[in-house]
Parts: structure tokens; C-alpha cells; sequence
């Protein structure tokens, strides 16, 4: 599903984020990438996406070398690939209903396709009784889950979650992980970016652990700390 073949990414100030990345990821995985601020995480996360490219290397997404798409594709990668962020980045003047409905609209699918997506992925995350409510009027862990619910009403076959506990309080972390491991479990592959080492150990999956950008540690069933 995901292949980094000899990847770094070096910033014009000559700083390395990532340094000569070697990662394959199989459909149906689920991977904590962790590591401190700085090592490499967040950076990884945007190549999956397009958002940068590779100084030197290839990355490939679902057969795709995400370098050599035409501007035209970049947007059907990013519907293959789904994000979730730490702030949630909702649309504060839109319902959750709307904010989940909102990439479906853009993208020009039917009216009739947006409802029963939405609906779907309303129903996933357990906001159904919640649709027409605005962020505002949400607690921290509903407005994660009306992200997650958004990332996923694409179908995409890859999520990405970039420290999505990071402001939630434990028991409210404990719910999201449950629902992203329910969303693995569906079939999505999972890549999930966390300082959370109590969830890493908890769940022992795969982990890839970054340190100054390189690679230094990938186990299957690891924990946060060799």
C-alpha cells in the first residue's frame, strides 16, 4: 500500500526532516510512527498526502509514485489518503453534518451520494444524534470524532492520524483509539503519528520509531520505547 524507497526530504536551509527512508506498509496495517518533536513524523505525513515531495527517493501510495502525478491527480490521491489532526480543523459555521459532508460537495458527487455517505460515516463514528450541532457545542472528543468521520466518508483506503489524542483527556483518548482500531479492523490501513506511549504499549502494534529524521527502530507488536 505504501512504499518509501530511499527517501530524504532536505529544506533549502540545508535541514534534513527525513534522512534515506526505507518503509513498506501493507494494505491493512496499523503503525504508530513515534519519536520526539522534530523527528520526522509530521514530515512523512505530508509526503503521503503530496503536500511536499522528496528531496531524493520515491514514494509510492497504492501503486502510485506520488512525484510523477500530473497537478490534475493530486486530488484523487488525497481521496485515497485521509488525515486526522491534532487541533481538528473543523469548520467552525458548519454543522458536523456539513463538515463531513463538505469534501463529498467539493468533490461533485450527488446529492443523494452525500447523504447516504455522510450518514454512513456519522453512524461510524456514533454522531448521529449529533449532525446538526456546531463545533462550538461539542465536546473535545466529538469534534475529533466529526474529523475522523470526515477523513473516512471518502472511503479512503489509508488514514492518517497526526497526534489525534494530543488534546483529549485520557478516557476521551482511550474512546478514539477504540474507534480507530475499529476503523483498521473495517479493512482501513493505519498509520498513527503519537508521543501517547501508555496507547503504544497498550495495543502493541507495529511501531516505527523516528529519531533526527531516520529511521531507527521498526517492530511488529513493539512498544513506544526499545
Amino acid at each position: 500500500m505504501i512504499t518509501l524507497d530511499d527517501v530524504s526530504k532536505r529544506y533549502p536551509n540545508g535541514t534534513y526532516a527525513l534522512r534515506d527512508i526505507d518503509l513498506r506498509i501493507d494494505a491493512g496495517e496499523f503503525v504508530f510512527a513515534v519519536g520526539s518533536s522534530g523527528a520526522g513524523k509530521s514530515t512523512l505525513n505530508r509526503l503521503l498526502i503530496r503536500e511536499e515531495l522528496p528531496t531524493t527517493g520515491r514514494v509510492v501510495v497504492d501503486g502510485q509514485d506520488v512525484a510523477r502525478l500530473p497537478r490534475g491527480r493530486v486530488a484523487h490521491l488525497r481521496r485515497k489518503v485521509g488525515i486526522v489532526f491534532q487541533d481538528f480543523k473543523l469548520l467552525q459555521t458548519k454543522t458536523v453534518a456539513e463538515n463531513v459532508a463538505f469534501a463529498l460537495i467539493v468533490t461533485g458527487h450527488d446529492g443523494k451520494t452525500v447523504r447516504e455517505e455522510t450518514e454512513r460515516a456519522l453512524a461510524l463514528v456514533g454522531l448521529t444524534q449529533r449532525r446538526g450541532h456546531f463545533p462550538r457545542e461539542l465536546s473535545g472528543g466529538e469534534q475529533q470524532r466529526t474529523a475522523i468521520a470526515r477523513a473516512l466518508v471518502m472511503r479512503p483506503k489509508i488514514l492518517v492520524a497526526d497526534e489525534p489524542t494530543g488534546n483529549l483527556d485520557p478516557v476521551t483518548t482511550w474512546e478514539i483509539i477504540k474507534l480507530l482500531v475499529r476503523v483498521n479492523e473495517l479493512g482501513t490501513t493505519l498509520i498513527v503519528a503519537t508521543h501517547n506511549a501508555e496507547i503504544v504499549n497498550a495495543l502493541r502494534r507495529r511501531v516505527v520509531h523516528l529519531d533526527h529524521g531516520r529511521i531507527v527502530r521498526d517492530e511488529r507488536e513493539g512498544q513506544y520505547a526499545a
